[in-house]
């Protein structure tokens, strides 16, 4: 017997049309928000001038184009905005408007992304209105007419949660080389990348706990103690970062006092240190009591792991300068001593992510790392 149960159509999928019966109303209204986005990003895009935030960006794109190189000074921050506006000159010349083609370019991929790609995730209403929402955005629109960074942080942002996502739902690894070229495009793009992996890493951290616990734990007991040591940890974490801010305002009142030739550790770093010791050991044994109760086959088969797997070691060597700034010592110190000093630890890091990510998945992570820092390499 035939399921007789009513089937109902969205009225965005309604053909417009039997001639066109491929154009639904969706792919009209995906037409009427693109269109809208090109004109309000490219309308006149010339015609302001230049403020001083743009200046600082133009001119040394203006030298690369005109064949004096580059030079990265993380004052204007990644390099890659430098290279596309130089591409724009050679491609288009020089002028106000091909300064700004970039962005404007970057924000109405953007807002075609959004539309396109989140429409499994936010539905067909969802996504439309997440479109519109980038379209209307006074920040996303001064943002696409301006030549800084914003606009592509905008995308590359979309991709990230989108490639995460994706690789949760479909566990392929096209999701996982999405991610990965997200994060390293946005590190060559603005430092904010830093801010945006710890949100990425945040979610799926949470998410990661979440799916542990859901998972069938042969000892209650067990099981709870899980929860409450990774809930300390996450109590140390907000205790290291608060430790980092005061440590931070501490450091700039002694760096205006009388310099000393050997640093000393003040209590915020101290603290600092603790609290993060404490996260180490904390995570540690909630992990061993995780593995010995669900196995690592278990733990492993969790998508969430994966995605913690994989932005860790990619961007593990990137936080070298934290260690050597809580002990007290200069990142920026270019000396031979400093330079030895920042060399060790940017090589136990290296060797810590290598050896996370080969013991993870050998052939995928070193495909990803390869990406990663072939692109990271190139730019810096």
């Amino acid at each position: 017997m035939e399921n007789s149960t009513p089937t109902h159509e969205s009225w965005l999928d309604h053909s417009l049309s039997s001639i066109l019966p491929r154009w639904n109303v969706r792919t009209l209204i995906i037409i009427v928000i693109l269109v809208l986005a090109v004109i309000s990003r490219f309308a006149m895009l010339g015609v302001r001038t230049m403020s001083h935030d743009e200046v600082n960006h133009v001119v040394p794109s203006y030298d690369l184009f005109q064949g004096k190189g580059y030079r990265h000074d993380p004052i204007t921050h990644g390099p890659f905005q430098f290279h596309i506006i130089a591409l724009t000159y050679f491609l288009f010349g020089d002028s106000d408007f091909t300064s700004r083609v970039p962005a404007a370019i970057f924000s109405v991929a953007a807002v075609a992304f959004v539309m396109i790609g989140f429409r499994k995730y936010l539905g067909n209403a969802g996504s439309l209105i997440g479109g519109l929402l980038f379209l209307i955005s006074p920040y996303m629109l001064f943002y696409g007419r301006y030549t800084r960074n914003e606009a592509f942080i905008e995308l590359f942002g979309v991709v990230l949660l989108y490639g995460i996502l994706r690789y949760l739902d479909k566990g392929d690894h096209l999701s996982l080389f999405l991610v990965t070229g997200a994060t390293v495009m946005h590190f060559i793009v603005k430092e904010t990348a830093y801010i945006y992996t710890a949100q990425a890493l945040l979610f799926i951290g949470l998410l990661f706990l979440e799916n542990v616990t859901r998972v069938h734990w042969n000892s209650k007991k067990r099981k709870n103690l899980f929860i409450y040591l990774m809930l300390a940890a996450v109590i140390c974490l907000m205790a290291v970062l608060g430790f980092a801010v005061m440590n931070a305002g501490n450091s700039e009142q002694a760096a205006a006092a009388v310099e000393t030739a050997k640093p000393a550790l003040s209590l915020f770093a101290i603290g600092e240190i603790v609290a993060l010791a404490l996260v180490a050991l904390l995570g540690i044994a909630a992990l061993v009591i995780g593995v010995k109760t669900l196995g690592w086959k278990t733990i492993r088969s969790l998508r969430s792991f994966d995605l913690l797997m994989l932005l860790i070691t990619l961007v593990l060597p990137l936080l070298s300068a934290f260690p050597i700034k809580i002990m007290g010592f200069d990142p920026l110190d270019y000396q031979s001593q400093g330079l030895i000093r920042s060399g060790i630890v940017v090589a136990i890091f290296f060797a810590l992510a290598i050896a996370i990510g080969m013991w993870w998945n050998r052939n995928l992570w070193i495909a990803n790392a390869v990406l990663f820092y072939g692109v990271f390499t190139i730019f810096y």
